[in-house]
Formats: C-alpha cells, sequence, structure tokens
C-alpha cells in the first residue's frame, strides 16, 4: 500500500526553489564552512554569526569576496601573533574588513561585481584588508634592519586602522564595528610616516646627499605654489628614499615603488 505521505513528498521535490533563498542559503553556507574550517574543532555556528552573515549578504558581497576577506584577516592576525596563536572567534572581529570590501564593490558602481574574481587581467584596486595581507609577504622577504621595523610599523597603523580594536585584545571578546577608513587617506598618512621614520635612520652623510638632491633636482616644483611645492618635494624624498633603502609605499593599486609611482 502507498504511504499517505508520498503525494505530498512528489509535489514538494518538483516546487521550484526561490532563487533568492538559494543564493542566500548558499552564500551562508559558504561563509559558515570557511569560518569553521578556519577555527577548526570544537566550534559551532551560532544564530548571531547566520545573521551576521545574512546581513552581508544583503549587501550584495560576493560570497568568494567574502571568503578571501575573512582570510586575509587570518592571515594578518598570525603575521603579528604568530602561528599558533587563538585566533578569534567571535564572527564580528571579521565585520570590519568585509564592511570595507563591500563599500569598496559600491564605489564601483555594481555590487555584484568583484574585480579580483571576474577581472583577473585587470589591476586590482587595493582595499586596506588586502595591504595589510600584502605587507605581510613583503615584511616576511626583507633583510633590510631599518625597513623591518618601518614596515612594522606601517603594518601596526594600517591593521589598527581597519579593526578599530585594540590588536591584543582578547580575541573573543566581543568587538564593535569600526568604520570602514577612507584608503586615500590612509594611504598618504601611511606614506607620511614611512618618509619619517626612514629620514631620521639617515646619517650626516645620507642627510646631506639628499638636501643635494632635492636642490638640483631639475623637477623640484620651482614656479609652483607652497602646497604643491611641497608636495612635490615629499614625493622626490621619497624616491630618493627608495633609492637607498629599496620599500615600497602602499598606493590605492596596491604596494608600488615609490619611483615608478
Amino acid at each position: 500500500m502507498v504511504a499517505q505521505t508520498q503525494p505530498g513528498m512528489r509535489l514538494q521535490a518538483q516546487t521550484p526553489v526561490d532563487p533568492d533563498v538559494a543564493a542566500w542559503r548558499d552564500y551562508v553556507m559558504t561563509v559558515e564552512n570557511c569560518f569553521l574550517e578556519i577555527r577548526g574543532r570544537g566550534v559551532h555556528w551560532s544564530e548571531t554569526d547566520r545573521a551576521r552573515a545574512s546581513a552581508w549578504h544583503a549587501l550584495g558581497l560576493p560570497a568568494g569576496a567574502t571568503v578571501r576577506v575573512l582570510q586575509a584577516r587570518v592571515k594578518a592576525w598570525q603575521f603579528r601573533h604568530g602561528q599558533q596563536a587563538r585566533l578569534p572567534m567571535n564572527l564580528a572581529w571579521y565585520e570590519p574588513a568585509v564592511l570595507e570590501h563591500a563599500k569598496h564593490l559600491r564605489r564601483l558602481g555594481d555590487v555584484q561585481l568583484d574585480p579580483l574574481l571576474d577581472q583577473p587581467a585587470a589591476p586590482p584596486t587595493f582595499t586596506v584588508t588586502l595591504l595589510v595581507a600584502e605587507l605581510a609577504g613583503l615584511i616576511a622577504a626583507n633583510r633590510n634592519q631599518v625597513l623591518g621595523h618601518v614596515y612594522g610599523k606601517t603594518f601596526e597603523w594600517l591593521d589598527n586602522a581597519l579593526q578599530g580594536a585594540a590588536p591584543d585584545a582578547d580575541p573573543d571578546a566581543p568587538v564593535a564595528t569600526a568604520t570602514p577608513p577612507e584608503l586615500d587617506v590612509l594611504v598618504e598618512k601611511c606614506r607620511a610616516r614611512m618618509t619619517k621614520l626612514l629620514l631620521s635612520a639617515l646619517d650626516d652623510g645620507d642627510q646631506a646627499a639628499l638636501a643635494a638632491f632635492l636642490t638640483v633636482a631639475p623637477d623640484a616644483g620651482a614656479g609652483l605654489s607652497h602646497k604643491a611645492r611641497k608636495v612635490r618635494l615629499e614625493r622626490l624624498t621619497e624616491r630618493w628614499l627608495a633609492g637607498a633603502f629599496g620599500h615600497r609605499v602602499p598606493t590605492l593599486a596596491g604596494w608600488r615603488d615609490p619611483r615608478e609611482v
């Protein structure tokens, strides 16, 4: 005898799934799987985490982009605290970076477009999250003591500006969502701070050489306004320092040699 529940079961199986619901479910499951893989065994996915991931989905941030943001933050955390450091368990800790990336995509005019995913041949437009992750690689490859100090301080500035919380706080403590920083403003501040630190490391002979270079530089800003000349001298100084230290500086398109910017 056929069970009474079979017709209903057949009808349910034939009912199409709402595409919006399916997209939401796929997104949340992708974020959940990534988060659980990051945290390892003994960690559960809470309703609060699900609600937060749902809110991210509502922003239009692609799942692949969200996963890369989470992984970038883990990379920065482990670089700063060591590979064995306990990772933040609260999904809210990752939210400033996720919101920053969503804000970046909205500036492009299409929240569904992730240039790092859909246009790999195009020069990527960076976010603070990606700048921090890439800087960790530059620090690991560096062998200059002075430059290592400058890179380390820059890492702290960028990471703190993004996270908006004490970097050495309990990783599982509640985190107040930070306002995503404006990348162009943050980049200029970091470049100025890097220049200041590198200048402080010059000896008398290097300082004299830099002064001579700025005096005879053909594009030092003669005829420009005071403000424009100041900016021009800052860029020339940055380029001279790059010749001495070989460092890279943050830009809107990633880390670049100042002599090529």
